[in-house]
């Protein structure tokens, strides 16, 4: 009868593993820019206001809506785009069953080359997740100028 040889490998595991699956969820958060109107000159020539959208999501996620640039208006002109202009995307693995939320910070602002960039407007958004799709109106105080965005977070695979 032969001898059987059984050869004892190394512990390659790591400290805390699991070998259980966890249910795990994962979620897309966006913000869209569907639509920017104004009713107001904003520069000092009174020829066109250049505006930019800044985002400041969780854990210093900052964008910028054109990158460069700026998207400029008339008075009285609207700035429609052919396909949804995203100003801030976010992935987020949440457990099953577990509730959160994704706090994101939109400022509208305007342009200026003699001045300090103004803000024109800012509002804070709490997306719980899962959320439905909903469009909020984005205005100044004495409702000049309005960004329509659509705040959403859609349960995704990857």
């Amino acid at each position: 009868m032969s001898k059987r040889v059984y050869v004892k490998g190394a512990k390659t595991h790591a400290k805390g593993e699991s070998f259980k699956a966890e249910e795990r969820e994962r979620f897309q958060v966006s913000i869209d820019l569907m639509s920017l109107k104004t009713l107001k000159d904003y520069d000092i020539m009174g020829w066109r206001g250049e505006f930019y959208f800044k985002v400041d999501g969780e854990k210093a996620l900052k964008t910028r809506l054109p990158d460069v640039g700026t998207i400029k208006l008339q008075r009285n002109e609207e700035f429609t785009s052919k396909s949804d202009m995203n100003l801030y995307t976010q992935f987020k693995t949440l457990s099953t069953g577990e509730k959160n939320t994704v706090e994101a910070i939109v400022e509208l602002r305007e342009k200026d080359r003699l001045k300090k960039d103004q803000v024109v407007a800012k509002q804070k958004f709490e997306i719980k997740l899962p959320h439905k799709t909903e469009y909020v109106i984005l205005q100044d105080k004495k409702e000049q100028t309005k960004a329509k965005l659509r705040v959403r977070s859609v349960r995704t695979r990857y």
